[in-house]
């Protein structure tokens, strides 16, 4: 039995010897495993630099860059306001910037930036914000579109053919209202020339048919004003139009003409 114990304790030296070896050996794969990682990282972000700063993924000048679905604004004009410093890399314009500084200097919405790299350019697909009517604000000339965008007038070329609409008194509070509004007059039979919303509680239009005084606008009572307001064809038969100073739909079911002479009267009927 004695002699059997330093047999033991040599087989366990050896064992534990090697596992000692075995796991130096495994640190030593795994260091220069992470050696390899890294050179292989750093030599792909070196080469990656490299490919962007080559000639031919540089855009040079603004003709490098289309524009796409503009009618009222030429290519130019957006060209310029691309966030872009020449000589940059195809690979360092970061499109989300573009779309901000667009639709913040043009009366655009930009829909899509993509990057092409044979040859190299940038494609910028936008949606031009269509004016529909003129509109002061703050004292400045400017143009409004249907979804109550307001646009300075200098941002449209000069030669912008200014919309048949006017809208007067364009203010923040009544600006929310405004595409419900112009969706009802866009469908009205009677055409209208200029909406007047500097009076809040009372909405004046200039329509075919003269003046006209709606109250405070509300969209469901609007409605029934303008078919009211359609109804009053007749009243150039009835009644002189220079003796009418305006037609009072208020209360769309009991329409008045306010007169000249400052008297107000209640409209005739259509029918003798």
């Amino acid at each position: 039995m004695r002699s059997e114990l330093p047999h033991l304790d040599s087989s366990y030296e050896i064992d534990f010897a090697a596992r000692r070896s075995q796991i130096r050996q495994k640190r030593r794969v795994k260091f220069f495993q992470r050696v390899w990682q890294l050179l292989f990282i750093s030599g792909m972000t070196g080469g990656m630099v490299w490919i962007a700063t080559l000639p031919d993924w540089l855009l040079r000048s603004p003709s490098q860059i289309d524009i796409q679905g503009n009618r009222l604004l030429s290519q130019e004009t957006l060209q310029k306001l691309v966030p872009v410093t020449y000589p940059e890399s195809i690979f360092q314009v970061q499109p989300q910037a573009i779309i901000t500084k667009l639709e913040a200097s043009a009366p655009v919405r930009v829909s899509k930036v993509t990057r092409t790299l044979f040859p190299s350019k940038l494609t910028v697909q936008v949606q031009e914000r269509t004016p529909i009517a003129n509109a002061t604000r703050g004292g400045q000339a400017g143009l409004l579109d249907a979804e109550g965008a307001w646009i300075p007038l200098q941002s449209y070329p000069p030669q912008l053919k200014k919309p048949e609409l006017t809208v007067l008194g364009l203010t923040d509070r009544n600006i929310v209202l405004w595409n419900s509004l112009y969706k009802q007059v866009k469908r009205s039979n009677v055409k209208i020339s200029q909406i007047d919303w500097r009076d809040e509680t009372n909405l004046v239009l200039s329509s075919e048919l003269g003046t006209v005084h709606v109250g405070t606008y509300s969209p469901t009572e609007f409605v029934k004003q303008l078919e009211t307001l359609d109804q009053l064809r007749f009243l150039s038969k009835k009644v002189d139009p220079k003796t009418v100073a305006y037609i009072d739909l208020t209360d769309s079911k009991s329409p008045f003409l306010g007169m000249t002479s400052s008297s107000r009267i209640a409209i005739p009927p259509s029918k003798p």
